[in-house]
């Protein structure tokens, strides 16, 4: 494949963290993100607000260890950035809300939990120009907030968090032709 310009969401997708993978040689396949995708569970977010997708990478870190008695340094520890997906969702039902806030939901109403909890999800962001980003397993810092001074949006981060899958890395990037059904 050429080279690749990845450009905006057009589709972004999540359900319950992946919790196996066929081949851990192999890692996560298209084929099981094609399955993911098409699962009953999972849910397809229908209204990313305004220009509030972001994927970040943050810049890592590095500490050189330098020899004392010339100087010199002899080598450097790097630790890479973390990354995450941050949006926020305009419009959503009462079950989504609880989906990535937490708290308990029916058709009517949400209430919000007494303790917060961690929140785990899958999610699968499909760009613009069919680059499927795929995390297996994302922990989610979410909140109701104000956009627009007038909506009430559910704003969310999603940051990539160690799969406990052997062979299942903690992000995977994918062209479309590769998401096939096996």
């Amino acid at each position: 494949m050429g080279l690749k310009t990845i450009v905006d969401i057009a589709q972004l997708f999540y359900a319950e963290p992946v919790t196996s993978i066929a081949d851990a040689e192999d890692g996560l396949t298209g084929a099981e993100v094609y399955a993911l995708i098409h699962d009953t569970y999972t849910k397809q977010i229908v209204n990313v607000h305004g220009d509030t997708w972001a994927y970040e990478e943050e810049e890592g870190t590095t500490t050189p260890f330098r020899n004392q008695l010339n100087g010199n340094t002899y080598y450097v520890d790097y630790q890479q950035g973390s990354t995450n997906i941050s949006f926020s969702v305009g419009q959503y039902d009462y079950a989504t809300k609880a989906d990535l806030q937490g708290g308990t939901a029916t058709a009517t109403s949400w209430e919000r939990p007494e303790t917060s909890k961690v929140i785990y999800k899958s999610f699968v962001a499909v760009t613009k120009d069919d680059t499927y980003i795929v995390i297996p397993k994302a922990q989610i810092t979410s909140r109701g907030g104000m956009i627009e001074s007038k909506l009430i949006g559910l704003l969310l981060t999603a940051t990539p968090v160690e799969t406990g899958v052997n062979g299942l890395a903690p992000e995977k990037w994918f062209d479309a032709s590769e998401i096939v059904s096996a």
